[in-house]
């Protein structure tokens, strides 16, 4: 989730556009996060906690159409109260294209990252190769003990054709008059590389805060999505999402402590600090996917084991809840709202997210209908909650809705986890 401050009284809503665009064109861009719930409930409380009209007690509605960030300084501060926390119910208003590209034909390509290197997985688990077959793909993981890989190769493959991935559809790139669609192909799942030649043991080790190179998280995870796309010889970079899923103790070191799941951002030089100088080939897309159940706090998951089905059934939740966010956010928003060049000289690699907030269509509908306080499933029965689906292939996934513009006759709504608004 990537958040700009609005500066502005509710009276001036209206007469905005043009100050919009000058605020997306001086923020710099940063990975869009997908934030754990433990995270995401602290600060949604402690924003209601310090706002001048917080309520005492339960959360309510704000006084729309005020900002969402609950932070405006004086004489700014009587515009009401922040947006109702994405827990519970979304904030009103749609996504807006802000003029970079889609993916109108999306390929997901797995990255295992060294699943199969020593020490990849608790000694105590056991680890038994397993073979993955998907169509015409077929790819063995030395070893997969909560059959997390699995789980998730088989929902990214039977994915396409749901409600839930067509939501995408609706949303377009312009290509001079031309307006292209996103399309929503059956099998959008393109390729499975299971690596385990170039070592992922120093991840741990790595931290987000360090200067570019390989002691720089991110510099290594898209290091990783580069040497992918060689591997798959990828020739069209415009429309693929390399996914890096890392397995249990070689897991992003970053994600719990920033309050992270997932991420997802667009490799390109010269933007944020310069952590992806120097990889090739650039331009391209890739989605960071920590390994989701070593994501704890106080001995409680809270990237989404649980968070839709209960108990054996619901372990692996999580994995396609995120992976499926990080994925559709990257198909409606591969650029990751990257901007290039500086001044009135710039150019927007973002496409579609809330011009108010800068949220994408999964960060709008993030965690929807979960519990507040313990981030802890099953979901609350409201509009828009997460829910499960069927893929194609007759396997039921758990996963969040996404932000539909069409939805609620135009004016917009979480949509396609089966959770629709009547």
């Amino acid at each position: 989730m990537h958040r700009r401050a609005l500066v502005v009284s509710c009276s001036l809503i209206a007469g905005l556009a043009a100050w919009l665009g000058a605020a997306a064109a001086t923020a710099s861009a940063n990975p869009i996060f997908l934030p754990n719930m433990l995270n995401e409930a602290q600060a949604q409380h402690a924003i209601w906690e310090n706002h001048v009209f917080a309520p005492v007690g339960d959360l309510q509605p704000p006084a729309p159409p005020c900002p969402e960030n609950g932070m405006l300084p004086s004489p700014f501060s009587n515009c009401g109260l922040p947006e109702f926390p994405a827990t519970t119910l979304p904030y009103p208003g749609n996504m807006a294209y802000w003029g970079g590209n889609v993916q109108v034909h999306p390929h997901i390509y797995l990255v295992f990252w060294g699943w199969g290197e020593t020490g990849a997985f608790p000694a105590s688990e056991p680890c038994n190769a397993e073979t993955i077959t998907e169509g015409r793909i077929t790819a063995t993981l030395p070893c997969d003990p909560d059959g997390a890989g699995k789980y998730t190769a088989n929902f990214v493959y039977q994915m396409g054709g749901t409600q839930w991935e067509g939501e995408t559809t609706q949303y377009y790139e312009t290509v001079g008059s031309k307006s292209q669609y996103v399309t929503d192909p059956k099998h959008p799942l393109a390729g499975i590389w299971v690596d385990d030649t170039n070592s992922i043991t120093s991840l741990p080790s790595t931290s987000s805060s360090n200067p570019p190179g390989p002691t720089n998280t991110y510099t290594d995870l898209a290091t990783e999505a580069a040497r992918a796309a060689v591997h798959f010889g990828v020739k069209d970079l415009k429309d693929a999402n390399f996914v890096i899923m890392q397995p249990a103790n070689y897991s992003d070191p970053n994600a719990l402590a920033s309050g992270y799941c997932a991420f997802h951002d667009w490799v390109i030089p010269n933007v944020e600090g310069g952590i992806y100088d120097g990889i090739a080939p650039d331009d391209i897309a890739y989605s960071n996917i920590p390994y989701q159940l070593v994501i704890d706090s106080n001995g409680s998951n809270v990237c989404g084991e649980n968070a839709v089905n209960s108990g054996s059934a619901g372990t692996l939740d999580g994995f396609s809840i995120v992976t499926g966010h990080e994925a559709m956010e990257t198909v409606t928003d591969p650029g990751a709202e990257d901007l290039l060049g500086s001044g009135t000289s710039t150019t927007n690699l973002g496409a579609w997210y809330d011009p108010l907030d800068a949220n994408e269509i999964g960060d709008k509908c993030a965690w929807v209908g979960e519990n507040l306080v313990t981030g802890q499933g099953p979901v609350t029965p409201v509009p828009g909650a997460m829910g499960d689906i069927q893929g194609n292939g007759g396997q039921t996934f758990a996963v969040q809705s996404l932000w539909s513009n069409d939805a609620a006759e135009g004016a917009g709504y979480c949509a396609g986890a089966g959770t629709d608004l009547p």
